[in-house]
């Protein structure tokens, strides 16, 4: 697995605060809701995002980690930074996000996002012993943080947990 390191090549406007990794005890799964097309240029689809965020007055983007269509692993924050990603502070303070490009009200995963979001989530839950809270079953859709459709109808609290 390859996780693309692209948080410095992103719009940050200014901190929301940070977080020990050992106070880390969920990833919350997300979609962006817009659909996704066959080709993209991943980075410059997540500069345009992270500037979105910040004209909505979050500083910067609101996603520890992306996977695009191709599935493509993309650090997109620091671990320990607070993103704004569930409408929930609270939560957000004890969380990373993990988001999947595309509209999975209408669309659905690529097979590449799903064998990389379980290698991903793999790697958070047991090969990092600097996350110890994070482990299995710590994982969640926005939706059941938040009143959302987020991650979507076609990303199941079932496959959420499949890994």
């Amino acid at each position: 697995m390859k996780i693309i390191d692209i948080t410095h090549l992103l719009p940050f406007e200014k901190s929301n605060g940070t977080m020990k990794k050992a106070d880390i005890v969920n990833v919350i799964v997300h979609h962006d809701g817009s659909t996704r097309p066959l080709f993209y240029d991943s980075i410059k689809r997540y500069q345009a995002e992270a500037r979105y965020h910040i004209s909505k007055g979050w500083s910067h983007i609101s996603y520890t980690y992306i996977l695009d269509n191709a599935g493509d692993i993309f650090k997109c924050l620091p671990e320990t930074e607070v993103g704004y990603h569930c409408g929930n502070l609270v939560i957000n303070r004890k969380s990373i996000a993990i988001k999947f490009d595309g509209n999975m009200q209408t669309q659905k995963l690529t097979s590449a996002q799903i064998k990389a979001y379980k290698e991903l989530m793999i790697y958070l839950t047991t090969r990092r012993p600097d996350l110890p809270k994070l482990v299995k079953g710590s994982e969640c859709g926005h939706r059941t943080i938040k009143a959302t459709a987020c991650p979507g109808k076609n990303i199941t609290d079932q496959f959420i947990h499949s890994f």
